[in-house]
């Protein structure tokens, strides 16, 4: 079964395969990952929608243990992508669609991603130096107008919705 959880052992010393982990994330690998480097390199940033989808799947295997590598993996992504100016604008749309926050052109699309998980991520990302200012305040002007719905799935909403500006 190679599900988006499939656990591939990783034994001291292994190297991680970066394409790999990039198409199927796993808690295990993401626990053990030391260079982030690698994932952001494997990561198509011409291509938006690739790039909001693979954080969207990441969202789905971090927890508590992996927080810091996962942020370090969004900070190395978005930096590489959002300097190289390939259209803030089509990412920031993707990464909307991708926390549930706007409909796909595609009817059938539906994101792999964990809404709150999600939601910590870009908490995170809207305040960092590479985040453009406007995809900042287009991202928080949506989550400010679902923020019960959101709030309804999380814990610690409010803290969230602080690093928004909301």
């Amino acid at each position: 079964s190679s599900g988006i959880n499939a656990e591939w052992p990783l034994r001291p010393g292994t190297t991680i395969d970066y394409e790999k982990f990039v198409a199927e994330p796993s808690s295990s690998v993401l626990e053990q990952m030391t260079a982030v480097e690698g994932v952001s390199a494997a990561v198509d940033c011409s291509k938006p929608a690739h790039v909001a989808a693979f954080l969207g799947k990441l969202s789905r295997v971090m927890s508590n243990k992996s927080d810091n590598t996962s942020t370090q993996i969004l900070d190395a992504l978005l930096t590489s992508c959002f300097s190289q100016q390939l259209g803030a604008n089509v990412l920031t749309n993707e990464l909307l669609v991708t926390m549930g926050l706007i409909k796909s052109e595609d009817k059938d699309f539906k994101p792999e991603s964990d809404v709150g998980n999600m939601l910590r991520l870009m908490a995170h990302a809207v305040g960092q130096p590479y985040f453009p200012p406007a995809s900042a305040k287009i991202i928080s002007a949506f989550v400010k107008k679902d923020k019960d719905v959101l709030c309804n799935k999380l814990r610690d909403c409010t803290e969230l919705l602080n690093c928004f500006q909301i």
